[in-house]
């Protein structure tokens, strides 16, 4: 089977491999000059090893992640330790009881949590947060930030998909607990080099003829593939500032928010998380920015009118019998690393027989997937 991957980045590059690994002819285009996608790593004007699409620590709970990711690349030993500026003090996070004790609204906060309600609201995440947290947590932590983050209020968001990913807890402790982690030691791209070896590429290029190939792997917009019928999907992006050699608060932490700034979202220290045995550093400052064509479509943002729009857009690619939608961008959902190869890796019976499902067959089992993630 002729098995086109559109985009080289986590996606891309895992379901290239499993494909040929199962023996069908892969060939992969993408529309950047590299591979790597938002992972991409290269090294800075000072040498130092960095993400210039922002950092990432891979982590996972799953064991044949861990097993598969660990064929490509040897990993360092770091472990992610996040802080967090409030007021001027940095503290640590993820939040916890120990760290709310140590602050002047202490008293206030931990009232607030003995007073919350027994069932959380899930009407949108500003009131999910508050009901979680309480209100004065919820200011000081997470409006800021997520306002921020996505440019909008944050009661327009839906609340479903944060639900695990930020907690109280009793005391200070890494951000993945209990989780595998670290950061290939020569960076994203050496190890996805080595997933797509042997692998017919294309760059600067994710044009393609369907009648050419059995299956087209698209982990590309398919609002921009479909001419934009049902409309925009809009998605948050990133700008980005360097610092050389700056003061670096507490080398316990590799990344640090700043949701107080009126600019930046958080900063990272590639020295720290890439663990480079050297004097100098190479800090990257971190600006929600809207998508446009001069940057890259990041995140795709949760709210109700974009999931009906994506939903419409996933239904019409499933009436074609070789498009399959893949990835952070072809489903227009959030996934971490090792969600999209664990995903990825759960797609591939689907890709095989999907000539063989009925359109509404494929669009309930990837409506499957979209649950299970």
């Amino acid at each position: 089977m002729n098995t086109l991957v559109v985009g080289a980045g986590i996606t891309g590059c895992t379901l290239a491999f499993l494909m040929k690994e199962r023996g069908h002819n892969v060939f992969i285009k993408e529309k950047q000059s590299h591979i790597g996608g938002l992972c991409y790593t290269k090294n800075s004007p000072i040498n130092l090893l960095f993400e210039p699409n922002g950092a990432h620590v891979f982590h996972t709970k799953w064991n044949h992640v861990k097993k598969f990711i660990k064929k490509f690349s040897k990993f360092n030993s770091y472990i992610h330790n996040k802080g967090i500026i409030i007021n001027g003090t940095l503290r640590h996070y993820p939040l916890s009881i120990q760290t709310i004790k140590e602050m002047p609204e202490g008293a206030k906060i931990l009232k607030e949590l003995a007073a919350r309600p027994e069932k959380l609201d899930y009407s949108n995440l500003e009131n999910y947060l508050i009901s979680k947290f309480g209100p004065t947590l919820y200011k000081l932590y997470v409006y800021n930030y997520t306002k921020k983050m996505w440019g909008i209020e944050p009661l327009r968001l839906a609340s479903q998909w944060i639900e695990n990913r930020i907690e109280l807890r009793e005391i200070n402790s890494e951000l993945f607990l209990n989780e595998w982690q670290g950061l290939p030691i020569n960076g994203y791209t050496q190890m996805m080099e080595k997933m797509i070896t042997g692998i017919p590429i294309e760059f600067n290029s994710d044009k393609f003829h369907d009648s050419d190939y059995d299956s087209i792997l698209f982990s590309g917009r398919l609002d921009e593939l479909f001419e934009f019928k049902y409309g925009i999907l809009p998605y948050r992006s990133l700008g980005f500032d360097y610092k050389e050699d700056e003061p670096w608060e507490n080398e316990n932490y590799g990344t640090i928010n700043i949701p107080q700034d009126p600019k930046y979202i958080r900063k990272a220290n590639f020295k720290i998380l890439y663990q480079q045995d050297t004097a100098s550093s190479w800090v990257q400052y971190q600006e929600p920015i809207s998508f446009d064509d001069n940057n890259l479509p990041m995140y795709p943002i949760n709210i109700k009118e974009n999931k009906i729009i994506s939903s419409k857009y996933i239904e019409d690619a499933c009436k074609f019998n070789n498009l399959i939608p893949v990835g952070r961008l072809g489903l227009y959902k959030y996934l971490n690393m090792d969600t999209a190869i664990s995903l990825s890796m759960d797609m591939v019976p689907l890709i095989e027989d999907w000539k063989n499902l009925s359109p509404n067959k494929r669009l309930f089992k990837i409506n499957g997937f979209l649950e299970k993630y």
